[in-house]
């Protein structure tokens, strides 16, 4: 078999071996153009293997990214997100958030409203900045990180299932604008072997390509 033919095929076998490539590749994210978007784009990743087990429940780690480069609105910044994977949470911990961890406020199974983390809305875990924190600005991509537990079978996994809900701020703290609240598509986070792999079969593709 002539060698440009073989690296052809052999890029061939390695793409096709990659049956989930849709769904690991790309986070899928919202906006910017989703009805209260306001030009940031939202995505929502996690680890389909559990950081913790136990007979009834698992926990997974998931990563809230906003991408407020395109940001339309006139707040400076954002003071509140919260995100549901489940009906309900067992427990939930903030893991990283702009300015660390400890300039956030966390409230496990509550929402979030005009006024911030509100004292309803089972299944969302809300983290807020402390009085007297430092608000994230705008401009640039923001990122939290939470284990969260639920019941075995629970985690939202179909499209848009999962929420996300954020409050955007002016210097005072003050909400402006929509209160981001929009249905989220929970995504895994992409394994490097499958971005490797990837890699192999387009040079192998590209290399076929310049013998034939």
């Amino acid at each position: 078999m002539p060698r440009s033919t073989f690296l052809f095929l052999t890029a061939i076998v390695a793409l096709a071996s990659l049956p989930s490539i849709q769904n690991t590749a790309s986070a899928d994210p919202i906006g910017p153009g989703c009805g209260s978007c306001q030009g940031s784009i939202y995505e929502l990743l996690y680890d389909p293997t559990p950081v913790a087990t136990t007979p009834t429940t698992q926990t997974f780690r998931i990563t809230l990214s906003i991408d407020s480069s395109g940001y339309t609105g006139i707040g400076s910044g954002i003071d509140t997100v919260a995100v549901k994977i489940a009906n309900t949470l067992v427990s939930g911990l903030l893991q990283s958030a702009p300015s660390g961890v400890g300039n956030w406020d966390e409230h496990v199974n509550q929402g979030l409203n005009g006024n911030g983390c509100s004292g309803g809305g089972n299944g969302f875990d809300c983290v807020q900045v402390i009085a007297g924190g430092t608000v994230p600005a705008v401009g640039g991509t923001l990122s939290w990180q939470w284990d969260l537990e639920v019941e075995n079978g629970a985690l939202f996994t179909d499209l848009l299932e999962a929420s996300v809900k954020a409050r955007y701020v002016d210097g005072d703290r003050n909400k402006v604008g929509d209160l981001l609240s929009e249905g989220i598509s929970l995504q895994v986070v992409p394994e490097p072997g499958t971005a490797i792999l990837l890699g192999l079969g387009v040079l192998a593709l590209a290399a076929a390509g310049r013998r034939f």
